[in-house]
């Protein structure tokens, strides 16, 4: 067996096994991941303690909170830029149509279905109510008709319902569909903004890096329509 040298770790790693013959795509991402991985540790000269520092952190990302009841690591990637970037090599080939973004990791599968003009929660006495109207149209400005348009979005407090228990279960959360002019509308509130919290692992690294935790007010979508890409 060849000794491991600061010089040949890399390749070890990357050729210990059957070198992509079985999944090639994976282990084209698995060869250039460590590449990049070995690199920015002898970059910064990392040292055993800051890995396991590290580690701990990766593990707190992963554990489910009350504010992120499926752990951090969506968040973390949010954060970190990937997230966006990934959104933006996807959607390069765009050519006039409405961008892409990032999901969020706040959207949970199964949104009940709502009728055009509903209310989509409960309004709070200091919130401010808000009336939207959107018109789903395909590349060439037609209408789509039946498109599922899903809508998420936090309440004038900035919690989304799955963030605090006092809150009615889908607040603020349904699934709409166009009508034959390819519109939806729906009665709701101007959504607040929120800061990540700042008790989670994400939120102490924001924290220790000197940027603010806050996301300005917004609102999610995913619309799908047949034999058309999925926007979010």
């Amino acid at each position: 067996m060849s000794t491991v040298t600061l010089d040949t770790i890399t390749d070890a790693v990357i050729n210990h096994g059957d070198k992509g013959e079985s999944n090639p795509r994976l282990h084209e991402i698995y060869a250039s991941l460590v590449k990049h991985l070995h690199a920015f540790q002898r970059e910064v000269n990392l040292t055993t303690e800051e890995l396991e520092i590290g580690r701990q952190f990766l593990t707190r990302l992963a554990q489910p909170s009350q504010d992120f009841p499926m752990g951090e690591i969506h968040l973390m990637t949010d954060c970190l830029g990937i997230s966006e970037l990934s959104v933006l090599i996807e959607d390069k080939d765009n050519h006039g149509t409405t961008e892409m973004n990032v999901e969020g990791p706040l959207y949970i599968p199964g949104l009940p279905e709502r009728q055009n003009g509903d209310l989509m929660g409960e309004i709070g006495p200091d919130d401010k109510p808000m009336f939207v109207r959107h018109k789903v149209t395909d590349a060439n400005g037609k209408p789509l008709v039946g498109a599922i348009v899903d809508v998420w979005h936090p309440n004038g407090e900035g919690f989304y319902y799955v963030q605090r228990d006092y809150l009615p279960e889908w607040n603020f959360y349904g699934r709409f569909r166009t009508d034959a002019n390819g519109d939806v509308w729906f009665r709701t509130v101007v959504p607040g903004d929120y800061s990540v919290p700042t008790s989670g692992a994400t939120g102490s690294v924001l924290e220790m890096l000197g940027r603010h935790s806050y996301r300005a007010c917004h609102v999610h979508y995913m619309i799908q329509a047949a034999d058309h890409e999925p926007l979010t």
